[in-house]
């Protein structure tokens, strides 16, 4: 690769390559069935932390994708009385009707979000 110096004008041959980047997936419907997945195989309440560990994903990447587009479909349980004697903030979540078909929440919501 050829690099020209902005000073003087002088060309000369740099073995740098380009960067290459990789293309991100930007589509949260595949972690959005993964977090459905796990909860559903769930039957007691479970952390955010376990779910993230679980399936992969960052902690906060499950806590957003939760709260954007999970609400309906699940109950959340913020224990105060933890939260004021630790100073830690956590969220108990499990799906409101474990019989249900996560084809169809996902195809609903691709439907909400396209529209």
């Amino acid at each position: 690769m050829k690099v020209k110096c902005p000073k003087c004008g002088f060309e000369f041959e740099v073995d740098r390559k380009k960067p290459k980047f990789r293309e991100r997936k930007r589509d949260p419907m595949d972690k959005l069935k993964r977090i459905l997945i796990f909860l559903k195989s769930q039957n007691e309440w479970v952390w955010i932390r376990r779910i993230a560990k679980k399936t992969g994903l960052k902690p906060y990447a499950v806590s957003y994708i939760i709260e954007k587009y999970l609400t309906p479909y699940i109950e959340i349980v913020e224990p105060t009385d933890v939260y004021e004697s630790t100073g830690v903030k956590m969220k108990l979540i499990r799906l409101k009707n474990n019989e249900i078909n996560v084809d169809n929440i996902i195809n609903d919501l691709n439907v909400r979000t396209n529209s």
